[in-house]
């Protein structure tokens, strides 16, 4: 019988602790009931650099949220900078034991997949089936049941930086929280942001955060192609702060308040005031030279987004090189992380990559929507509704006890292939 459920989601960015509490009633319904944010000092990185003060970091935010939703929690799914993951594409392959697959012959499957070489400090967090593959014939998104001999498992494998994710861990523990499961930052934002229909269409989520901008494109059904590129939100505020001579803190607040992704669309003639450095009295400035430095950098991060759809297949190669006709995203892109909440981005993402592009807002919530539609709690929500999910599922549930004594700390656990159950040919 169905009953209430809460779940918490953790995410550990760059510069902010996000927390979200969910309460998911016997309906189904999941409302969003606690949410809390806070600097994230004692981190570098995403890394944990003083663990005290990372502790106590993770405690605010987590008791932030613990106010709102008049409860306690004690288990939480994490979220980490995707800087310490590595993910590559792999096979694996089986002899079907019976006459149809069955679930042992999939498990056999992802675990050839999943043989590969890593380093010492590596551990895997996620194989996700994108494609299977019976006796030759490719495109089976549902492969239970199908008659055969020879099963193939094409997947998306997701490796995490033991040593990072282990301190990360502690630091929750340290706080009086179980670490249920860790998640890439895309795959938690796809369960709140993307439906199942551009799920199998083709769809970009592209992620501006502080320091980094995560790129990860969903196709038939499953995540196929995920990058990390080393720009974000701070190095427009850094353009900010060099250009205009003035402190970090108000760069971030002139880009916050004023700043727009397209310089065109401001009057040309609006003053504002940039405060000095060193109690030097502040001083008037175009606002249109402000936005002229923000659309500068943010079209550079889109270009760079493009670049990387390009080695990926899903758009022209400017350069001829390639003769191969691109695949196209029709669910274009969906824009999340802080950055995305500058006015006119979407406009300047269409334009630079020649694709539809729309900030991403979560799906099928109530309770404090109004609060997670802002796009830094994309990941931590997108983590209470993949918890959820898979405690709703008891062969997920199983897998998650599933700890191999090789991978100390880690568990291991197939990510559901969500596609279609169609044959392609």
């Amino acid at each position: 019988m169905a009953r209430e459920v809460i779940a918490a989601g953790l995410d550990l960015g760059d510069s902010r602790i996000k927390c979200v509490i969910a309460l998911r009633h016997a309906d189904g319904q999941v409302d969003v009931i606690g949410t809390g944010v806070h600097p994230a000092n004692g981190f570098q990185n995403g890394a944990v650099q003083s663990p005290d003060e990372a502790v106590a970091s993770i405690r605010r935010a987590v008791e932030e949220a613990e106010l709102m939703a008049g409860c306690e929690i004690h288990e939480v799914y994490l979220s980490a900078s995707s800087r310490y993951f590595e993910t590559f594409d792999t096979n694996g392959m089986t002899r079907i034991q019976g006459e149809a697959v069955t679930a042992e012959d999939l498990r056999a499957a992802v675990d050839m997949a999943e043989a590969v070489r890593m380093a010492p400090d590596q551990r895997i967090l996620h194989v996700v089936p994108q494609d299977y593959v019976i006796d030759g014939q490719r495109g089976i998104g549902q492969p239970l049941g199908v008659p055969g001999v020879r099963l193939e498992v094409r997947a998306h494998l997701i490796l995490g930086n033991a040593p990072v994710l282990d301190a990360l861990e502690a630091a929750c523990r340290r706080a009086n929280l179980a670490v249920l499961d860790i998640f890439m930052s895309p795959l938690a934002q796809a369960e709140a942001l993307l439906t199942a229909q551009s799920r199998d269409v083709g769809v970009a989520i592209v992620d501006i955060g502080s320091d980094t901008t995560d790129v990860a494109v969903y196709e038939r059904g499953a995540v196929v192609h995920t990058a990390v590129l080393a720009i974000g939100g701070d190095h427009i505020t850094a353009d900010i702060r060099d250009c205009l001579n003035t402190p970090t803190a108000e760069a971030e607040h002139l880009k916050r308040a004023y700043g727009t992704a397209l310089s065109h669309v401001v009057d040309p003639e609006e003053i504002i005031e940039v405060p000095g450095v060193g109690g030097r009295r502040p001083r008037p400035v175009k606002r249109a030279l402000l936005c002229e430095i923000i659309e500068a950098r943010v079209e550079e991060i889109f270009r760079l987004v493009g670049e990387e759809l390009t080695r990926a297949g899903y758009r022209d190669d400017p350069t001829g090189e390639s003769s191969r006709r691109p695949r196209e995203l029709a669910g274009g892109v969906i824009l999340t992380g802080g950055t995305a909440c500058l006015h006119y981005i979407e406009e300047l993402a269409e334009h630079t990559l020649q694709m539809p592009a729309a900030r991403g807002t979560p799906r099928e919530l109530q309770g404090l929507i109004d609060v997670v539609a802002d796009p830094k709690y994309a990941t931590a929500t997108g983590l209470v509704l993949a918890g959820l999910r898979e405690r709703s599922k008891a062969w997920s549930a199983e897998r998650m006890r599933r700890v191999r004594p090789q991978r100390r700390g880690g568990l291991w656990r197939l990510w559901p292939f969500t596609g279609g159950g169609e044959k392609r040919t």
